[in-house]
């Protein structure tokens, strides 16, 4: 560790500071003296990496939480990490300063153990037009190159646009976003202007046991004609007071989570916004919105078979003329804004009426689940979604793709569709 006081920023969590052209150099020494410093030495002088993880903050508090981060991803993730801290203040110096360290766990005990290599470099005024070469020239050449934006996106798209082409897989989470319809939509923007771009969020993993719950309702035969029977659905998502906004480096609200959920309703059930935008409101001031679906595209349908068979017959449900989504804010303390904490789909067949609730529990990390159908009463069921909080665990999903993303870069432009209304 360097904790000399040179001049400029002082990271002594990032290692030794040393000059950019020494940093191969410097790692190799690293890595020859923890194979020294280990109890045995067989397989230590091995360098492996599969991946290049550059994480992209914009001040050195965000960029510390998440150098903590990587300690817990799991040990099949070795990589060449790149932190890189952009100082995009239009006074600050033009200079490229870089840190490296080697992390270090467990494989069975603490005798076998894996490293793996950290830079971490601050790149600041003129330099940051020339961000893309820095970071080329930390990378390990022939592996995967991932790519972590953390919090908003960049007001000059131009930098971001630098970094995705060097990148096969871009990670984002809008759950961060301090201005969440203008970020998702930039986001949109983005993929479109460079459609080789593989983009993906991890809030998008935050919805995954939602919508996971949501298709297990309808895993039972006797329920499935009442999903082409929706007619209501309705989203609540947390709003905060403005000292638990800060306290979760957000905004009061962040209603993306709700929107996206939004979003693979409609699509999974073929419906399409009705043409009167009459029919539609949105407050994004309050985090509310509510849109009108007047007509069904069959073919879009994914849910297959839609019937049930009763008493030996096959009874199917017919498609509604029209369904109604709303999203809805719900004030609720020890929340981080934009936590999802109701869906509820009512559907009516034959003159019966059904509903499939999901509700938060008594805390984040619970759901409760509940079906009222007539004739059918089911106790609920309380499911947890813990998993869906960690950022390390849905770092791990994330680094485990190696394609693109498909459906959430559909939902995503689903989302800007939605509130461009």
């Amino acid at each position: 560790m360097d904790n000399s006081a040179a001049p400029g920023m002082q990271l002594p969590w990032a290692g030794k500071q040393v000059s950019p052209e020494h940093v191969e150099v410097e790692l190799s020494t690293l890595w020859r003296l923890a194979a020294d410093n280990m109890r045995i030495s067989q397989n230590m002088n091995v360098r492996t990496s599969v991946l290049n993880f550059v994480i992209c903050a914009q001040d050195e508090k965000t960029a510390r939480k998440a150098s903590a981060v990587l300690r817990d991803l799991a040990s099949t993730h070795i990589a060449r990490v790149t932190l890189l801290i952009l100082d995009t203040r239009s006074d600050g110096p033009s200079e490229v300063s870089t840190w490296i360290t080697l992390r270090s766990f467990p494989i069975i005990s603490d005798i076998m153990r894996h490293h793996f290599e950290q830079v971490t470099a601050t790149v600041g005024g003129k330099a940051i037009q020339y961000v893309d070469n820095i970071v080329q020239s930390l990378l390990k050449p022939d592996l995967p190159v991932y790519l972590w934006w953390l919090n908003d996106l960049p007001e000059d798209h131009d930098i971001f646009h630098r970094l995705i082409k060097l990148s096969s897989r871009v990670i984002i989470d809008s759950s961060h976003f301090t201005q969440p319809e203008e970020q998702i939509s930039a986001a949109s923007a983005i993929l479109q202007q460079a459609p080789q771009c593989a983009l993906s969020d991890l809030t998008w993993g935050r919805v995954t046991a939602w919508r996971e719950l949501i298709a297990q309702f309808f895993d039972i035969p006797e329920y499935r004609p009442y999903l082409m029977a929706v007619d209501t659905i309705s989203i609540e998502h947390i709003v905060a007071t403005s000292s638990q906004a800060l306290d979760h480096h957000s905004s009061q609200k962040n209603p993306i989570r709700a929107l996206l959920l939004a979003a693979w309703l409609k699509t999974r059930l073929g419906w399409k916004l009705s043409e009167d935008e009459s029919d539609n409101s949105r407050d994004p001031v309050t985090g509310t919105y509510s849109w009108h679906m007047s007509e069904r595209d069959m073919n879009k349908v994914v849910t297959q078979p839609l019937s049930a068979i009763t008493s030996g017959e096959q009874k199917t449900s017919a498609p509604l003329g029209g369904i109604r989504i709303s999203v809805q804010p719900r004030e609720l303390v020890k929340s981080a804004p934009g936590t999802l904490c109701l869906v509820r789909m009512v559907c009516t067949v034959e003159g019966k009426q059904a509903i499939f609730t999901i509700e938060r529990g008594d805390d984040d990390d619970h759901v409760l689940t509940s079906v009222e159908v007539p004739g059918s009463p089911r106790p609920p069921r309380t499911v947890s979604i813990a998993a869906t909080h960690k950022e390390s665990d849905l770092l791990h999903n994330e680094l485990e793709i190696m394609g693109r993303d498909r459906l959430y870069e559909q939902m995503l432009h689903e989302v800007f569709a939605l509130l461009a209304e």
